[in-house]
């Protein structure tokens, strides 16, 4: 595991997080729950608590290339519970929604 770039990688989903759009604030804990690659770049799992007494939620962070420090922007989360033995599939899945989702805007934007 690449210390730098997890470290980039939580602070970017803090920094999502903290969004008054998404979750709003920091956190109150973060942690790396694991990491995989998909399509040729490397994202972090995060499971992270809105409050102390809150439910673990789960997160994800990349779209790293190499040992670069800047993820290209895949950073999201749908604030689900976060379960260990599905967690991966729902991050593939939130990277694939994202892709779908600029690839839709890129058309549009080009079929102007």
């Amino acid at each position: 595991m690449n210390k730098k770039q997890l470290h980039a990688a939580q602070t970017a989903m803090i920094e999502w997080l903290s969004d008054p759009h998404e979750l709003g604030k920091k956190p109150f804990k973060i942690e790396c729950a694991g990491e995989f690659d998909f399509n040729e770049m490397h994202y972090y799992i995060f499971k992270f608590k809105a409050s102390l007494l809150g439910k673990w939620l789960v997160g994800v962070c990349g779209g790293f290339e190499d040992d670069d420090l800047e993820p290209c922007g895949h950073i999201f989360s749908k604030m689900q519970e976060y379960n260990e033995t599905t967690a991966k599939n729902v991050c593939i899945t939130m990277v694939e929604n994202i892709m779908a989702y600029w690839k839709e805007q890129a058309a549009k934007y080009n079929n102007q």
